[in-house]
């Protein structure tokens, strides 16, 4: 069937933070530790996927996910090499990915269904020249993904169909599954190369998104 709305994810979909990987590996190097960047990358995005992540987060979330990443370079998740990456990457602004631009030429109705507190809406103001249709923070609707529920809520704002309605997201946990389970149509978007293997329909940019839909 042919879409009539797309709905994106938040958080590495539409935005990101574009110094997160530079401080961190920067407040490595400080202790000693040289860690690729690419490769530092790479395996914090997929502890992004495996980790739940609060609408709010803490210190000792960050405690936790810091040394787990630690862990998996063979690193010992020492206290102050914790606090070291936590100072360094404590309040980075969000961005909006450069491809974001590409979505004023995508001509279907447009919502945001996003694990995120309430500075949603003032987030996605990063994005010059878009206008959301629809905006769904999971604290302000009190329902997180991959809850279905959070889903239907979207699907039930816009008035159509759930084969009617694309999501776009960069989990397959978080995003594609759930969509998929209610019918509706999604990408995976797969910016980095991670999942080569993908058995979803996957996309590596928005511009791609754009000449699909």
């Amino acid at each position: 069937m042919q879409p009539r709305a797309v709905f994106f994810d938040a958080a590495n979909t539409l935005l990101d933070k574009p110094q997160l990987i530079p401080a961190m590996a920067g407040a490595l190097l400080v202790h000693g530790l040289e860690l690729p960047e690419t490769e530092l990358a790479r395996r914090h995005r997929w502890l992004s996927e495996v980790i739940t992540f609060p609408d709010t987060t803490s210190r000792e979330f960050y405690a936790e996910f810091n040394a787990t990443l630690l862990r998996s370079f063979g690193i010992s998740p020492a206290p102050a090499l914790l606090e070291a990456i936590f100072d360094a990457c404590s309040y980075l602004p969000w961005a909006a990915f450069p491809d974001t631009a590409t979505l004023a030429r995508i001509g279907l109705p447009r919502g945001v269904l996003s694990n995120w507190d309430s500075s949603l809406p003032d987030k996605l103001a990063l994005i010059a020249g878009v206008t959301f249709d629809w905006v769904l923070g999971s604290d302000q609707q009190g329902v997180r993904k991959p809850n279905p529920e959070f889903f239907r809520r979207a699907i039930d704002a816009t008035g159509l169909a759930a084969d009617e309605i694309v999501f776009v997201g960069d989990s397959l946990r978080l995003d594609i599954e759930p969509a998929l389970s209610l019918g509706m149509s999604a990408y995976l978007i797969d910016r980095d190369g991670l999942y080569p293997q993908a058995s979803v329909p996957r996309v590596a940019s928005l511009d791609e998104l754009a000449d699909l839909l």
